[in-house]
């Protein structure tokens, strides 16, 4: 049995006649025949009467008639149902974010799509990037967000940029004093740094070949043991103003701003050859937005002294 030929039989029932039926859905009257007579033998019994001006159903075929308007207004209701749920904010969203980001969206994105799209929520998981990207090639996570690193492409992954974040010298207040006016190389170099691999990278990619030396500052996975570290007062670090903007709010860290600006591109990334469903899209979108209002914020307070030393300056190279 297929759909079709509850359609037909359907409509052989509803216009009591083959050859009206067969005018109804644009075929010839002997293949709707031989579709009925194959419907019969599969059931083993006679669905319709044939009288001098037409037909009507037998109690069993009463009966199939019955069941196939449930079915045929099941069937119907697909397509709209199908590109309703292609379209519409529901499920969960499985959003991976690095560490360095946890903090700027993470509550942000939950807020808003409790307040916005009820229907949907997003289930966050925080990791590093080289394990993210292996989670959203593997289905494990809808979408991830972290900071871009052109070197490690995979074309197993779709890339979207959504925004950039400064990045800053950090340190605890009163231990960036006295630099002067512009922070070189080789002050850089005197200064006892920790760093993340990844923000190391970045800041050696910064500078001139030899400027500052490979092995530059000690280093640990852990952003938060680094913050931690640096709120002691035992190192500085470079770290993004997206993750220590509530220190420099609260005095427990200063900083002092690169120039030119360096900083850190941040992309979506899901998985190629695919089209994201509407809800991710929605995350990538508030995710760009988000960003955008902590560049913007970071914009309006430069020039001028970053956190609570007093003494901002900008990092020349």
């Amino acid at each position: 049995m297929d759909v079709r030929q509850f359609q037909s039989f359907s409509a052989i029932v509803r216009e009591g006649s083959f050859s009206r039926a067969a005018r109804k859905l644009h075929v010839g009257q002997p293949a709707l025949s031989k579709q009925i007579q194959a419907l019969e033998r599969e059931l083993g019994v006679e669905l319709l009467v044939r009288l001098p001006d037409g037909v009507r159903p037998t109690v069993a075929g009463t009966r199939l008639y019955e069941m196939a308007q449930t079915l045929l207004t099941y069937f119907d209701d697909i397509r709209s149902a199908v590109r309703e749920a292609a379209t519409s904010l529901v499920g969960t969203v499985r959003l991976g974010l690095s560490p360095s980001l946890v903090s700027a969206l993470a509550g942000y994105l939950e807020a808003r799509f409790a307040e916005e799209h009820p229907q949907a929520r997003v289930e966050i998981v925080e990791a590093l990037p080289m394990f993210l990207g292996e989670r959203v090639e593997e289905g494990r996570l809808d979408l991830g967000i972290f900071t871009h690193q052109s070197e490690h492409t995979n074309p197993h992954l779709s890339v979207t940029e959504i925004g950039s974040d400064e990045m800053l010298l950090v340190g605890k207040p009163g231990t960036l004093c006295g630099i002067g006016d512009h922070v070189t190389p080789s002050v850089l170099q005197s200064l006892r740094l920790v760093l993340t691999p990844g923000f190391r990278d970045l800041l050696l990619a910064s500078v001139e070949p030899g400027q500052v030396p490979g092995d530059i500052g000690s280093r640990t996975d852990s952003i938060h043991l680094v913050r931690d570290i640096v709120a002691r007062g035992e190192y500085c670090s470079v770290l993004p103003y997206t993750f220590v903007r509530d220190d420099l709010d609260a005095g427990i860290l200063t900083a002092m701003a690169f120039a030119p600006v360096l900083e850190r591109q941040l992309v979506a990334v899901t998985r190629a050859g695919r089209q994201p469903a509407p809800a991710v899209r929605v995350v990538i979108e508030m995710s760009r937005v988000r960003l955008g209002e902590l560049a913007e914020h970071r914009r309006s307070t430069r020039p001028g002294p970053v956190g609570s030393s007093g003494h901002g300056a900008d990092l020349a190279f």
